[in-house]
């Protein structure tokens, strides 16, 4: 049987660099030049001030656990009944909406230190995925 492929990912303008950054084995967070704060997800013009003027800078890949979910319903291929939906908190400031592996739902814990780890899904999706650190 066929393994089940993830939702294919909506890349605008705005993201290309994220998407791009990730199959380099990059995690890039988007930086305003005129106020100096971070902001994910990105977007067209800095959430803080409005200026246009942004770029992006590399994040170490370390964060703790802000908050979580567990996703139950609706079941979707390829994903398990129960898996965890993690809000990390990087150490550079700005906070990341992510999938996590290679722990059980039950172990995910508020504060818990976590890592990045970029993975290749498939030929078109790499994803920022986090794991116990």
């Amino acid at each position: 049987m066929e393994q089940a492929l993830r939702p294919r990912i909506g890349v605008n303008k705005d993201t290309q660099f994220f998407w791009d950054g990730l199959k380099g084995g990059k995690l890039l967070i988007q930086h305003c030049k005129n106020c100096d704060q971070l902001q994910h997800p990105p977007g067209a013009c800095c959430k803080h001030c409005q200026s246009f003027e942004l770029d992006a800078l590399e994040s170490c890949g370390r964060g703790v656990i802000h908050s979580f979910v567990r996703m139950h319903h609706p079941i979707q291929p390829p994903f398990e009944a129960g898996h965890p939906i993690i809000l990390v908190q990087l150490e550079e400031g700005t906070r990341i909406i992510a999938g996590l592996i290679n722990s059980t739902p039950e172990q995910v814990r508020i504060g818990e230190r976590v890592k990045l780890t970029i993975t290749r899904c498939d030929d078109e999706v790499t994803l920022a995925l986090f794991e116990p650190a």
